[in-house]
């Protein structure tokens, strides 16, 4: 249809008409038609202009900040990028990792102040209310929230603030116990299932002990995400406020039986000989490291690490047996906490720009790459369809260690506790707690270690709250 109102003119309509409608056509390709028309039947060979071709539009570049510098999980995502571009031409994403998930924080804030944002970033768990209190996110569009409803609903809210999802899912695992089965059966320990409880796990390790004093018995990293978990096995909240759900949170809960129990256990653990790790926080990598040796009979660590795990373990030739995470006797198991990550796309970035990132972080989540990334990793699937073709390719079978760790997560109860805690100096707070486990490793009383850690939280969340 030609632009503008219908002309109305005499005698010269129809051939007016004939060469609007023509024009019409160009911007479909119509060229060869529109000779023929202009030739008429029985004419001479068409006419064939040269039209001026509007200019190809410029490529879209997304810059995609992820936190998995490891040889195959940064290949996976550069993999996933070159197949999102060859479906999507003038998208060009360019991921580019970093070490972890404090730093990448770091430098976004570096970057924003100078306009240099990248269009996707990966914030870890803690890092959600930093985030929004930041300004320096938008909120996903309800249309992107409706391409998610097979999503596991317990992950998807814990990115939900104040009723707007700003973060898409994306990785999300929960601790797990690995075995070394084959050196448990070198010291007579030929039981078919794990201990579940604290308790029922030192016994193992004194028995161990007793048959093998050469090995060290557990490996699990000074990190205070374990004990956040703990504490929501045993139906406790991490801090006040609903968990910082309901109110900005105004203290931390690190005083109570439920983080105590963990801790004085750990010490009595490393007293007895039975505890090793890497001396370095958080250092995950370097525990699974430490397990992958052989000479350590059980490691406590994510199961993002199940592919490693079960790799090397097979490479170095010992066999491995996952187990659900140990708890303290007694607890009701309620379930464990979201832990892991999600998809942001800066505010400053262009609308056209934060459309591509929203693409190719929907693209990312898909049922068919959640598959693939758990086959990879081992972590979740996260979609109902992504567990279902799963088990279509033989995957997620009873008693398999991929399954343990898919069921633990779909076994938690929606509670305060088990929906996790919300606030703005989760990281700092988390930095207090891994000083008092190191505290608790030297020789210090639990109890002592955590009044001293909780007066130094409770003053970093006022101060936050002051800034806003």
């Amino acid at each position: 249809m030609a632009r503008g109102e219908p002309m109305d003119v005499s005698k010269g309509v129809r051939h007016v008409k004939r060469r609007v409608l023509l024009v019409a056509w160009l911007g479909l390709g119509g060229w060869t038609l529109v000779g023929a028309v202009l030739a008429g039947p029985g004419a001479p060979a068409a006419f064939e202009p040269n039209p001026v071709r509007p200019p190809e539009p410029s490529p879209i570049r997304v810059d995609f900040w992820h936190v998995f510098p490891d040889a195959p999980r940064r290949q996976w995502m550069l993999d996933r990028a070159a197949e999102f571009g060859r479906l999507h031409p003038r998208i060009q994403v360019r991921p580019v990792a970093h070490a972890n998930y404090p730093q990448t924080f770091q430098a976004l804030a570096t970057a924003a102040r100078t306009g240099q944002s990248p269009a996707l970033v990966q914030i870890s768990e803690a890092g959600t209310q930093l985030a929004v209190d930041s300004m320096l996110f938008r909120p996903l569009p309800a249309a992107a929230g409706r391409q998610l409803q097979d999503m596991l609903p317990s992950v998807l809210n814990y990115y939900r603030v104040g009723g707007q999802l700003y973060g898409l899912p994306f990785n999300t695992s929960s601790p797990v116990l690995y075995a070394n089965t084959s050196l448990l059966r070198q010291a007579g320990i030929t039981a078919t299932r794990l201990p579940d409880t604290l308790e029922g796990l030192m016994h193992t390790c004194a028995t161990l002990k007793r048959a093998a004093k050469q090995v060290d018995c557990l490996t699990f990293p000074v990190d205070a995400w374990y004990f956040e978990q703990w504490a929501a096995q045993q139906g406790a909240l991490w801090v006040d406020g609903g968990n910082g759900r309901q109110r900005r949170a105004t203290q931390a809960f690190l005083t109570g039986a439920a983080v105590e129990r963990p801790l004085r256990w750990l010490g009595q653990m490393n007293r007895s000989g039975f505890y090793v790790n890497t001396g370095k926080r958080e250092d995950n990598a370097g525990v699974t490291q430490l397990f992958l040796s052989g000479q350590v009979a059980f490691l406590m660590t994510s199961s993002s690490r199940i592919g490693q795990v079960l790799g090397g373990s097979a490479t170095r030739g010992f066999t491995v047996q996952v187990g659900q995470m140990p708890v303290p006797v007694g607890s009701p198991r309620q379930g464990v906490v979201v832990g892991g990550s999600s998809l942001w796309i800066p505010r400053e970035v262009a609308p056209e720009t934060a459309a591509a990132a929203r693409a190719f972080a929907l693209y990312l989540t898909s049922t068919a790459n959640l598959a693939s990334w758990h086959r990879l990793s081992g972590y979740d699937p996260l979609r109902q369809s992504s567990v279902e073709q799963l088990r279509e390719q033989g995957w997620l079978r009873a008693g398999e260690a991929h399954t343990v760790a898919v069921e633990q997560l779909r076994r938690t109860r929606p509670t305060a506790a088990t929906a996790g805690a919300l606030f703005g100096s989760f990281y700092e707070v988390r930095a207090v707690l891994h000083a008092a486990i190191e505290r608790v490793l030297v020789g210090a009383d639990a109890a002592e270690a955590l009044r001293a850690a909780k007066a130094r939280a409770d003053q970093i969340i006022r101060a936050y709250n002051a800034r806003l």
